[in-house]
């Protein structure tokens, strides 16, 4: 009975990896495809031509085009959510140090995904008509937690918290939006000027 059941869990577990392994693919077809025509005029058989399946296979993993963007997307916003705030929340720095270093994080991870930021610059439009979603509204949030923290343990001026929030992310992106584009991008450089400009700034806003 024991060796049935062995057989049935390493059936299933193999079916688990193949499923894994073909929507990762699915994935990957995607940002090019998303990255080099954009949602509008992309098709889902335009992603399944940049594999090795079959032409069904889409649609056992994704009910549309939509779909597979919005995972795509979703995945952009966490990977840039954890490491930027691991970095900030990284003890025994100062608060420069901190923002300098949740920067880099953002701007190497920007460069290493290259064609999935791509993907997110090339469909801003789309992503700024999707009244319903905000992907990312937590980056934002975990920063102004930050922020605050910060504030009241005296290490950042006591300022419009939130104000400050939404340019020091939004300076994040548009910064990389350069980054991505440069053949050799300091990204030392440009984690630097960021974290010197907000935290001069703000103590001349105090």
């Amino acid at each position: 009975m024991s060796e049935v059941v062995e057989v049935v869990d390493g059936a299933a577990g193999k079916r688990q990896e193949r499923k894994a392994a073909n929507r990762a693919k699915l994935l990957a077809a995607a940002r090019k495809v998303f990255a080099e025509k954009g949602l509008g005029a992309a098709t889902a058989r335009d992603i399944v031509r940049e594999t090795d399946l079959a032409s069904g296979t889409f649609y056992n993993y994704f009910d549309s085009k939509e779909a597979v963007f919005t995972a795509l997307i979703e995945e952009l916003a966490e990977k840039a959510r954890e490491r930027v705030r691991d970095q900030r929340r990284e003890p025994g720095r100062t608060v420069e140090e901190r923002v300098e270093a949740a920067y880099r994080a953002y701007f190497e991870l920007v460069i290493e995904e290259r064609e999935l930021f791509e993907v997110f610059r090339r469909n801003a439009g789309v992503i700024a008509a999707m009244a319903d979603r905000d992907w990312f509204a937590d980056g934002e949030r975990d920063l102004l937690e930050d922020l605050v923290a910060w504030a009241r343990a005296g290490e950042v001026p006591d300022v419009d918290l939130r104000l400050l929030a939404q340019a020091m992310f939004g300076a994040g992106v548009h910064v990389a939006n350069h980054l991505v584009d440069e053949n050799a991008p300091d990204v030392d450089a440009a984690a630097r000027f960021c974290a010197r400009l907000f935290l001069g700034g703000v103590r001349a806003l105090a």
